[in-house]
């Protein structure tokens, strides 16, 4: 990541219309139409999460990450989701700079609860690589290969 881009997170209630609306956009444009995968985005969980994103100097949002407190997403755990870069800002780590705040805030916030997400199997690697175990067998998510992976910030919190 470039030092150009500026870091944001809110909760819904604090996005702005043009936030909220290029956040929607974008995650359109990467979930639904680049990956062919027809399904309802705002899905009801977007007024319970955090809302971490990137913008470019010009102040375009080119990344972005939803955060769920312990339960908001998946029962005992905390979550995050929604991981996109635009892709003109592919390969430049913005992912995992997305990943590793979002990691850092439910580090400080719920130490006690582990995070899991629901990943690409094509990204298992990456998750991995940020310390995430797989928890389940692969199966299908609006058409997509995943599974489920965590990550335990202690002993303690492993189930």
């Amino acid at each position: 990541m470039k030092n150009k881009e500026k870091i944001t997170l809110k909760k819904f209630d604090e996005l702005n219309k043009e936030e909220l609306y290029r956040i929607l956009q974008m995650r359109a444009e990467i979930f639904i139409k680049e990956q062919q995968a027809p399904y309802l985005d705002p899905d009801n969980k977007d007024q319970i999460a955090w809302h971490l994103f990137i913008r470019n100097r010009k102040g375009k949002i080119v990344g972005y990450s939803r955060i769920f407190g312990p339960g908001g997403y998946f029962s005992g755990s905390t979550c995050i989701g929604r991981v996109s870069v635009d892709k003109s800002y592919r390969n430049q780590g913005l992912g995992y700079v997305l990943m590793q705040k979002s990691i850092d805030f439910l580090r400080q916030n719920y130490p006690e609860y582990p995070v899991e997400i629901s990943a690409q199997t094509y990204l298992i690697k990456f998750y991995q690589s940020l310390g995430f175990v797989q928890i389940s067998n692969q199966y299908l998510e609006d058409g997509l290969p995943h599974v489920r992976m965590k990550l335990y910030f202690n002993d303690e919190n492993r189930n």
